[in-house]
């Protein structure tokens, strides 16, 4: 009995890993979405989500709007919020939950989202990010490449590589943007 249970769980085990994995075929469908090696983290359908509804391109540091996986050592990533500002039209202290990675002592990757939110919603992102990276080796962040610049801090030109935040995911769990965009 304790033979047949083993067998059942690890025919079980083996069946999820393919399926929430992203296999060899999946990376032949999608080719151009992730841009990193995944750790494990993203599936088919976090590739395919990225091109539906397009012609997908490799990426190349041109600003094209379309979205990209990359993933990175969680030690090297800091989520925040800056202080806000006030809008007198809603009434509401706005500010931006930001993601940034240090690829480098030099390279730099900044998510911003497409907009602004309450402060109060920009805390409960940045609450919900840690929570997501929490006791996590890596974690992979969806987005649109939107810029580089160089800037100079401590005498040293620092590269700093801007994109548009989509999803935040870990083996954990997701966050996104977009409502019904973490699978």
């Amino acid at each position: 009995m304790k033979k047949y249970f083993f067998l059942v769980i690890s025919i079980f085990l083996l069946i999820s890993a393919q399926v929430l994995a992203i296999s060899p075929n999946s990376l032949k469908k999608y080719p151009y979405q992730l841009i990193s090696t995944d750790y494990g983290i993203l599936n088919e359908a976090n590739l395919k989500r990225y091109v539906d509804g397009i012609i997908p391109k490799p990426f190349n540091w041109d600003i094209t709007g379309f979205d990209y996986w990359q993933c990175f050592p969680t030690k090297n990533v800091t989520v925040w919020y800056d202080k806000g500002t006030y809008d007198p039209y809603d009434k509401v202290v706005r500010s931006d939950p930001h993601i940034s990675i240090k690829a480098s002592p030099i390279v730099r990757h900044e998510y911003e989202p497409r907009r602004n939110f309450s402060i109060d919603y920009a805390k409960e992102k940045v609450t919900a990010w840690k929570h997501l990276m929490k006791n996590q080796q890596y974690v992979c962040i969806g987005g649109a490449f939107a810029g580089t610049h160089i800037k100079l801090e401590n005498g040293k030109e620092v590269t700093e590589h801007g994109w548009i935040f989509e999803n935040l995911k870990t083996k954990k769990g997701c966050d996104s943007y977009f409502s019904g965009w973490c699978r």
